[in-house]
């Protein structure tokens, strides 16, 4: 790929990144800070291969306000075999690792001659020819970043219900995940049971919320004989909606992240009946995406996963114990319906678990340190 010529740019960023959560979680708040404290930065996103990827990255990646560049899989690929250009923006550059492998940034650097950086969320060294590594248990989380972000700029409730054009009414918020496969296979249990759910009672809405990878082709597949005046399917920022949530349900993921730094009270479902809900790493993912035989292995490597973590929620992982609800179970619509309408209208409880959630330490802000560091 060839770009523009060398711009008057004085600092050159090379996010590299792979995945709709990595591109809202990490790339979103780095790019946010980066035009707080660095004078004229040129963005450009490169993105790799994902097993993970909803074929969406590109577009998502092109959304965010400030990137002038984004590079999709292939053209990342053939830029690092040397088939493509990519100029430099500047003289003085970083390339920083925000997901996907980390020998992809790595040659990154090398090819740009700009220093490799890394934000990972595992404890061991990434590799060898980092220049600087950030880990999240110790310097912080780029999602605390981003609803800081967030709250800097946020609406009051009554101009976010005008936005999406609702009525002020409680709301039960559902993320149904951002990849297509899960998205159907999660709403084909769960839209039975919000259906059951509001007949249970008249005060509160419900609330989905559309991920951008969903297209509208997939979006127009949910049975629409179980939706209805009071369930709003929204396409916006995931953070207004829970702006107006009473309450939460996802599946284990992104949300469950931003919910705890919006203490929002939540249950996190992981659908025991539907182990093609669990996305695997490596030679698993290849072997779990296979016919016949794939289901299978992601039973058996479900199980044994279950054994050996306590918890599948961020809160509750990051506590060490257990603050928010979470159920681990074969879905039964009737019954989660019930269970979700007693966890829904107990104030109480509600009320325990969002003064948990905020006296988690969130004080460390990692970004602007990130900034500092690689800039300097």
């Amino acid at each position: 790929m060839t770009v523009s010529k060398q711009s008057s740019s004085k600092f050159h960023l090379v996010i590299q990144s792979n995945s709709p959560g990595e591109l809202a979680a990490w790339v979103d708040p780095i790019i946010k800070t980066s035009q707080q404290l660095l004078e004229s930065c040129f963005i450009t996103i490169c993105l790799v291969p994902c097993q993970y990827a909803t074929g969406q990255e590109v577009k998502v990646a092109r959304d965010i306000e400030s990137v002038q560049q984004v590079l999709s899989p292939k053209q990342t690929l053939l830029f690092l075999v040397g088939l493509a250009r990519l100029d430099k923006q500047a003289t003085r550059g970083a390339v920083l690792c925000l997901g996907g492998d980390p020998f992809y940034s790595q040659l990154l650097g090398l090819r740009l001659g700009f220093p490799s950086s890394i934000y990972t969320e595992h404890r061991k060294k990434p590799g060898l020819c980092f220049k600087h590594v950030f880990y999240k248990h110790h310097h912080g989380d780029l999602m605390h970043a981003r609803i800081a972000h967030y709250e800097a700029n946020a609406w009051d409730r009554a101009s976010v219900l005008a936005r999406y054009h609702l009525p002020d009414r409680s709301y039960a918020l559902f993320f149904l995940g951002s990849r297509p496969s899960h998205f159907l296979a999660f709403s084909s249990l769960v839209l039975e049971m919000i259906h059951y759910f509001l007949s249970l009672q008249e005060d509160m809405d419900v609330i989905i919320s559309i991920a951008p990878t969903i297209s509208d082709t997939v979006l127009d597949s949910l049975d629409r004989s179980l939706l209805g005046d009071r369930i709003h399917c929204l396409r916006g920022h995931s953070l207004d909606f829970m702006k107006l949530a009473t309450c939460m349900m996802s599946l284990p993921g992104t949300n469950t992240a931003e919910a705890m730094y919006m203490g929002l009270p939540m249950v996190t479902v992981l659908p025991l009946n539907r182990p093609d809900l669990l996305a695997l790493d490596g030679l698993l993912g290849l072997l779990g995406s296979l016919p016949l035989i794939g289901p299978i292995i992601k039973r058996v490597v479900l199980s044994r996963w279950l054994k050996k973590v306590p918890f599948i929620s961020l809160p509750n992982r990051l506590a060490n114990k257990q603050i928010v609800p979470e159920w681990v179970m074969h879905v039964n619509a009737t019954q989660m319906a019930q269970d979700f309408y007693k966890f829904s209208t107990n104030q109480a409880n509600l009320s325990r678990i969002k003064q948990d959630l905020q006296a988690m330490d969130v004080s460390k802000r990692v970004d602007t340190l990130i900034i500092d560091t690689i800039s300097s």
